[in-house]
Formats: C-alpha cells, sequence, structure tokens
C-alpha cells in the first residue's frame, strides 16, 4: 500500500470516527472498514494487483485499537481536570471568607492596640520617639506582629482563641497605674489573683523609674535650690506631674542627687484599692520598691527598717505556693543573705566590742528578734544566740550559722500543706512495710556498702525505722560523727504512725523533712528537717536535725 492509499484509508477511518455513537460497537466498525478496503481493491488496474499481504489487516485492527484507547484517555483526562478544576473552585470559595474574616481580625486588633498604645503614649507624656525606646513597648509591638501574622490560617472555628490572643496582646501595653486600676475596690483578691496584679505592675515600672530619674539630671542645679515647685520650668513640672501618676515619689540620695522611686502600698500617692490586695503579696511588693538590702557586706537602710521589710518579705515567702519560680528565688536569696548578715553585725552595727564583748545595742537588737518583731522564721535561733552571748559572750550558733540554715528555718516555718513548696522536691507518704523491707536488705548486705548506695530519702527512712525499733548501730553508721541530731525528741519515737510524709528537697545539699502527723503535732511539733551531706568518701550521711 503505497502513500496516497494509506492517506486515503486514514481519511476513511476519520470519517468513520466522525460519526460514532456514544456507545461504539467494534464489530461495525471493522465490517465498514472491510467493505470499504473492498471496493478500494476493485478500482485498482491489474498491473498494479498483488496478492494482499498477510500483514496488512492486522496493522488496521492495530491502529483502530489504538485510536479507540486514545480517544478513551483524552476524554477520562478531561473529565478529570475538569472535575479537579471544580473541586479547586470549591477550595478557594471556601478559604476566601475564611483569609478575609482572619485579615479584619488583623485590622481590628490593630487598630486597637494603635489606641491603646497612643493613650499610654500620652498618659505618660512621652514622645514617639521616647515611647518607641521603652523595652516593654518593644516586647508588646513584636507580640503584635507575632500573632497578626501566624493567625491568618486559622479557622473561623477558631474565634476563642482570637479573643484570647486579642486580649493577651492589649494587655502587653501596661503602666504601673493601669495594672492597679485593675483591682476591684469592692472585693479582697486571692494570692493568686494578687500576684497576677504583681506581675503586670513590676513589667514596667523600674523601666519608668529610670526613664524619669534620668529626665532629673539637666534640672539637679535648681533641685538642690530647693525653690517652690511653681517656680519649676514648665518641662519639670511635665516630668513630675508624669511620674506621680504612676506612684512614683521624688527622692535624693547620700550623694545629692535626685531620683524617682514607686511606693504604690503606703506611699504619697498610694489609693485606697491597694487594701484590696492580698497581704501576703506586699513582700514583693516591698523588694521592688526597697530594692537589694545590702550593699557589700553592709546594710542600704538602718537595721531597724531593714529589719522591718525582711518581716514583709518572710511573709511571702512563707506563703508563696510558688516558691519554684524566678520572682519567689530572688527574694529568698535576699533574705537569707541579708538576715546573715544582719546576725553576724556590720561596720555600722557590730555584733562585738574591740575586746570581744557583745556590743549592748545588738543585745537588744537579738531580743527583739527573739521576741518576734521582725517575724517569726528568725525568733528561735535568735533567742539560742541571745542566751548562748549572755553565758560566756560567744555562740557556737552565730558563728556556725550559714544561709543554709535560714533556708531550712523558712522551710520549717512553711504555712502551706505539704510543707515544701518547690519544684524540686519529691514527697512520698510513709510506708512502714517498705521501711522493713529496707531494714531486712540492710541486714543481709555489708552495713557501708548498703548504707552508700541509698539516696537520702531512702537513707532518712532507714534512719527513722531505726529509731523506732531501738537499733542504735544502724543509726551511728548513717549519722556523720559530728552530726547535730536532736535525739531528745526523737527518742521518744517508738511507732512510724508518728510521721505522715517524707519531702526530699534536692537543693545544694539534700533535705528531708519528716512531717508529723496531726495528732502528734502537739509532741513532737509540725515536722523535722534532717540535713545531709558528703563525708570524706563522698557518700551521702545525715549531719544535722533541726525540729
Amino acid at each position: 500500500m503505497d502513500d496516497k492509499q494509506f492517506e486515503k484509508r486514514m481519511e476513511l477511518l476519520k470519517k468513520s470516527y466522525d460519526r460514532l455513537e456514544p456507545q461504539l460497537d467494534p464489530e461495525t466498525v471493522f465490517a465498514q472498514m472491510e467493505a470499504e478496503d473492498a471496493t478500494q481493491q476493485a478500482q485498482e488496474t491489474v498491473t498494479t494487483q498483488k496478492p494482499p499481504s498477510r500483514w496488512q489487516k492486522p496493522a488496521v485492527w492495530i491502529a483502530s485499537i489504538a485510536s479507540l484507547f486514545l480517544v478513551g484517555v483524552l476524554v477520562s483526562s478531561y473529565v478529570f481536570n475538569q472535575s479537579e478544576s471544580a473541586n479547586s473552585e470549591d477550595d478557594v470559595s471556601q478559604e476566601e471568607p475564611q483569609k478575609a474574616g482572619n485579615k479584619k481580625w488583623v485590622e481590628k486588633i490593630t487598630k486597637k492596640y494603635n489606641s491603646k498604645r497612643d493613650q499610654i503614649r500620652r498618659e505618660l507624656r512621652v514622645s514617639g520617639d521616647e515611647l518607641n525606646a521603652f523595652e516593654f513597648i518593644k516586647d508588646a509591638d513584636a507580640k503584635l506582629d507575632f500573632y497578626t501574622r501566624n493567625n491568618l490560617h486559622l479557622l473561623a472555628s477558631d474565634d476563642q482563641y482570637l479573643k484570647n490572643t486579642e486580649e493577651n496582646v492589649l494587655n502587653e501595653l501596661m503602666t504601673p497605674r493601669r495594672a492597679l486600676e485593675a483591682i476591684n475596690e469592692r472585693e479582697k483578691l486571692t494570692f493568686d489573683e494578687s500576684f497576677e496584679i504583681y506581675r503586670l505592675y513590676e513589667k514596667t515600672v523600674l523601666e519608668l523609674e529610670n526613664f524619669y530619674s534620668n529626665l532629673l539630671v539637666q534640672y539637679e542645679p535648681l533641685l538642690k535650690k530647693k525653690v517652690d515647685i511653681n517656680q519649676y520650668p514648665s518641662d519639670l513640672k511635665v516630668i513630675i506631674e508624669a511620674a506621680n501618676n504612676q506612684f512614683m515619689e521624688l527622692k535624693v540620695d547620700d550623694q545629692g542627687s535626685f531620683y524617682f522611686k514607686a511606693n504604690p502600698i503606703n506611699g504619697e500617692f498610694a489609693q485606697d484599692s491597694i487594701q484590696q490586695l492580698h497581704p501576703d503579696i506586699f513582700g514583693y511588693f516591698e523588694y521592688l520598691q526597697k530594692g537589694h538590702l545590702l550593699l557589700a557586706d553592709d546594710l542600704r537602710y538602718t537595721r531597724e527598717e531593714t529589719a522591718k521589710s525582711l518581716k514583709i518579705m518572710e511573709r511571702s515567702l512563707l506563703a508563696d505556693v510558688n516558691s519554684g519560680s524566678s520572682t519567689y528565688e530572688v527574694l529568698r536569696q535576699s533574705f537569707k543573705n541579708t538576715w546573715l548578715v544582719l546576725l553576724n553585725g556590720t561596720e555600722a552595727y557590730p555584733a562585738l566590742t574591740k575586746d570581744g564583748k557583745p556590743h549592748q545595742d545588738y543585745m537588744n537588737f537579738l531580743q527583739k528578734v527573739a521576741d518576734g518583731k521582725y517575724g517569726e522564721v528568725m525568733k528561735k535561733t535568735a533567742s539560742t544566740i541571745l542566751n548562748e552571748l549572755q553565758q560566756d559572750n560567744h555562740s557556737d550558733t552565730l558563728a556556725q550559722l550559714t544561709v543554709y540554715d535560714i533556708w531550712t528555718m523558712i522551710l520549717q516555718n512553711q504555712e502551706t500543706e505539704g510543707f515544701i513548696n518547690n519544684s524540686d522536691v519529691t514527697i512520698v507518704s510513709i510506708d512502714e512495710s517498705e521501711m522493713k523491707s529496707i531494714y531486712e536488705q540492710y541486714k543481709k548486705s555489708d552495713t557501708e556498702t548498703f548504707i552508700n548506695q541509698l539516696r537520702p530519702l531512702n537513707m532518712v527512712s532507714l534512719f527513722l525505722y531505726a529509731i523506732t525499733i531501738g537499733d542504735e548501730s544502724l543509726q551511728k553508721a548513717i549519722l556523720m560523727p559530728e552530726a547535730n541530731s536532736n535525739t531528745s525528741v526523737l527518742d521518744k519515737v517508738k511507732s512510724l504512725d508518728v510521721f505522715s510524709q517524707l519531702g526530699e528537697y534536692d537543693g545544694i545539699y539534700p533535705m528531708v523533712a519528716a512531717r508529723v502527723s496531726g495528732e502528734y503535732q502537739d509532741m513532737y511539733g509540725r515536722q523535722f528537717l534532717i540535713k545531709l551531706s558528703k563525708n570524706k568518701e563522698g557518700n551521702y550521711r545525715i549531719t544535722g536535725i533541726i525540729d
């Protein structure tokens, strides 16, 4: 078959496909093709006739089947693409309102944010550039930017999340006055509610104190003249009014420099609603207002002022159950370090005279501490030191006193359930059967080897069990030779029912508190604090017991 015949046959095939019905019948197609082939052969001349090739018909069949397959593929592809296109359009139609809604939320919160931001600028009496330089404003701007960029993908069902996000972002725009204005004047707040108020107040007050204090530098010559405030230039009046509005008072330090310090609790500009805060929160405000109580190894304030501040801080330390927080840790460190300096004496308030005898004013101070004038935590220690000094002008308790000892005194006076409030504490109930099991293992083992492998909590458990059964050799093996143990009280313990819980505090030195059951507290006190440290071989042993 030459090229012309092939082209003609293809033309016939095309006409046949143009007449195809939706339901194609292959047999009919092949019959038509054979009839047309016969007609074509009759028209050919004799000289060109050749025996029909045995490959001619199969070739046509193959071409026909391939054409049908191609038509099917094209039709299927078209239908699939149309369906996919329709689905894509549906998705787009659903996403568009969602994106539009989220963009509307972004516009809404941005408008509210900028409005509140400008209100704060006017409240603080600062310029736009000065406002932008505040760290708390930078933090707030960054938070707004983060949430407005990352909430565009949220669904309409996330409305509550968006509301909470909006509240959180707007709360970043805060001033000391706005924080305390959140106090409900008609209701007493819980400690947690009061702490949240403190957290908002603390966020900005120190930065604003520094800002307004720095603005005073150029006016110090005028301020030192002590002229009437009405004679101050208008710019200085604006600074003072803005600072006063944030509960800040104009002060002068020992070097004659002027500065602002906020005192919202009992200062000149304190508001009545501050008394609605829980009284246990005031220790945090006291520290924020006074700052560090020490300057190197001396006091920044008088001994009397310092002791009064420590009493206020003590109440917060004893009441706050969030003692794992950094805020609590700062207060605790200040309390421990300052009391140690107070009791050891300073250059301005020495404990001893040059000839080694106690100063009378120091003894008077100890008496006030022992009487509870400056709190509960240090009463017993002050009383012990006072008695020892009165006897022979020397106190072993004072000579050996450390900040760690003061920390144990805080734990002894904890007023909350569970006696130790710290994230690094393991608390377990007393299980006599478990203690007995540990004791039986001990009896089958080498004493030192067995004790060395015990963790502090199990060591104390074994020690208490040894006391109740009268095993003095085991008690001696667990105690350091120089241990200061309160055996006079513990020797009376004949049953583990006396104890309800053990709590292991994993500090610089491990410590275990043994909580006394309620019905025995009149006889033994609330708890025993058992201190441990490592011996020369590097193994823990009990070094002291405090009731």
